[in-house]
């Protein structure tokens, strides 16, 4: 069995396959788990709903919405002990592991965790490790939208193109989709790893503020534990303006220990609510007709809008979705559980479980590398320019290469960078790697090399340079700065905070599971999912045919047939080879 685990700013869910079914895991009586995490002095770590009640209590040992700094050095201070992103994720998933395995009575080890569209490289490592410190196996990483998808086409055989909107508590993602005979296809994505349900709850806790202080004449500006309670009050008064039009806010507000604390009692109306945060639904909606021109695809042109996460329940958003496009959102999904079924599908699909679907996502970065531009006498007229190997919007996985060439014959080392980004000038873009290739031929006809940047069905990308005349190679996968010693060390700092067993925890955490360290010598392709990832592309591929010219039709045809006597024979080299052939088809049909 695997877990499905949408990983959430705000709330966490999970849940599993059980005889085709999906069954959530449990959280004391709730299917959501709030992503909470709390450090009360001289008490036990508690996590969930517990937490989240501590947290308007004893802030400044709580933390909430740690999503937003995945992929970051940030540190987290608590009880005197510094906690990196990655960590407090990892308690959060260990207690969702604990969880379920107490509701099953069964271990679990693979897991699916979702993340937002438009994370970083950066981002979608930070969350792997994550998954690792937590003692599991991380199958695969998944888009959110991507997962809304699957879990809607579930329980639907109809075609249809879809715009799903996935705007939780701490991000913002839409892709525009299409789904056809079992085949989920993302056309195309787009997002703000920034905008999310806690920036309206900031605007709304400072409206909030600014009523207390005219009303009640009291200067609570600047002050981090009225801030942090407003968090949660105004939380509770977002989600009640999504069915009301109006709320009476009545609270107890704690400014300073000494003091007895301020009762208030005010009404917010959801125009007022609608009116600070139009400005972030009006970006939101840029970025969904931004995502339909990347898909060559008009308003028209969709059927069907998938409402995703709990901050797109707001009535205003499905309003601007029937004025622009004449369509009322779907209600036949939750906004807060599609993401978690997603999951769970996609892990029924790596398990060889009986569901018509299958997924071919995109990725929405573009990879590439710097180099400079010379004139006919060998003159540099630009050493800033980004040449883009993997543009944005590709299916998944993908492979593609490019030849460059040594500034001069008897250069002995080349350095490799790699960008993420759109830019024209490279050092405008995101330096996510950088390596060298040292002990080069110096021979006239030994200039070129090869450049191939393979991106995974995870979005984990992995960029190998050779030496076309000697074959000599150097390969880096980007990962985040975890290596062994890390996981280990935070392994054993965190295993003791929960109620559970600290060895067996520590026993879960194999050696399998730690990342390989960033650089090696060997090109070789990675062997993960590969007899799966052959299986999605014979499946997209099959569904292309009819819109083939018949020379590819013939040529995918011939493809298909050797892949699946190779993979019959686990042949994982043949296999490699022959999805590399099929994808490169793909990409040009797409």
């Amino acid at each position: 069995m695997i877990l499905g685990i949408d990983l959430g700013t705000t709330n966490s869910l999970a849940s599993t396959l059980v005889d085709g079914k999906v069954e959530f895991i449990d959280f004391d009586g709730a299917v959501l788990l709030p992503s909470v995490v709390s450090f009360p002095d001289g008490e036990e770590l508690i996590i969930g709903q517990k937490a989240k009640n501590r947290y308007f209590l004893d802030p400044e040992n709580s933390v909430k919405s740690i999503k937003r700094l995945m992929g970051s050095h940030t540190k987290t201070r608590l009880r005197g002990v510094d906690y990196l992103p990655e960590e407090i994720s990892a308690l959060i998933l260990r207690y969702i592991k604990e969880t379920a395995e107490k509701q099953f009575n069964k271990k679990f080890k693979d897991v699916v965790i979702t993340v937002p569209a438009y994370f970083s490289d950066d981002q979608r490592k930070a969350t792997t490790t994550a998954g690792k410190i937590a003692g599991f196996n991380v199958k695969r990483i998944i888009n959110e939208p991507t997962a809304a998808s699957l879990s809607y086409n579930f329980n639907n055989e109809s075609e249809i193109s879809a715009v799903v909107y996935d705007l939780g508590g701490g991000t913002f993602d839409v892709s525009v989709v299409n789904i056809s005979k079992g085949i989920v296809e993302v056309l195309a994505s787009h997002g703000n790893n920034n905008l999310g349900g806690d920036d309206f709850d900031s605007k709304l806790a400072e409206l909030i503020i600014d009523k207390i202080e005219k009303t009640y004449e009291q200067p609570l500006k600047g002050h981090k534990r009225v801030q942090q309670q407003m968090q949660v009050i105004a939380e509770k008064c977002k989600i009640a303006l999504s069915d009301n039009p109006f709320e009476t806010v009545i609270e107890n507000i704690v400014y300073d220990k000494e003091k007895p604390p301020l009762s208030i009692e005010m009404e917010i109306s959801r125009s007022e609510f609608e009116d600070l945060i139009r400005a972030d639904i009006d970006e939101t909606m840029n970025l969904v007709h931004a995502a339909l021109s990347d898909a060559r695809l008009q308003a028209a042109d969709i059927n069907q809008i998938l409402l995703v996460g709990g901050s797109s329940k707001i009535p205003m958003i499905a309003d601007e979705f029937e004025s622009i496009f004449d369509i009322a959102p779907s209600g036949s999904i939750d906004p807060d559980q599609s993401v978690c079924i997603g999951a769970t599908v996609q892990g029924g699909i790596i398990e060889d479980e009986s569901i018509n679907s299958i997924l071919v996502d995109v990725t929405p970065y573009t990879f590439g590398t710097r180099t400079a531009v010379r004139d006919q006498l060998g003159f540099i007229l630009d050493d800033d320019q980004f040449v883009p190997l993997i543009k944005r919007n590709s299916p998944l996985p993908v492979s593609k290469s490019k030849a460059f060439y040594k500034a001069h014959p008897q250069q002995k080392i080349i350095e490799v960078t790699v960008y993420q980004g759109d830019s024209s000038v490279a050092s405008d873009n995101k330096l996510i790697g950088l390596f060298k290739i040292e002990d080069l031929s110096q021979k006239e006809d030994s200039e070129e090399i090869i450049l191939a940047m393979n991106l995974d069905l995870n979005g984990i990308l992995t960029v190998i340079a050779t030496e076309k005349r000697t074959d000599k190679q150097k390969r880096i996968t980007i990962e985040n700065s975890f290596d062994h010693e890390d996981i280990s060390d935070s392994v054993s700092k965190l295993s003791d905070l929960l109620s559970g067993d600290a060895d067996e925890w520590q026993n879960d955490v194999a050696a399998e599971d730690v990342p390989q360290k960033q650089e090696s010598e060997d090109g070789g392709p990675r062997e993960d999912h590969k007899i799966y990832i052959a299986r999605t592309m014979i499946e997209k591929a099959e569904s292309k045919m009819e819109k083939s010219s018949p020379e590819d039709a013939a040529e995918m045809t011939k493809i298909i047939a050797q892949l699946k006597t190779e993979m019959g024979d686990t042949n994982l080299v043949a296999v490699d080879r022959l999805t590399e052939e099929l994808t490169d088809i793909l990409f040009y049909i797409d």
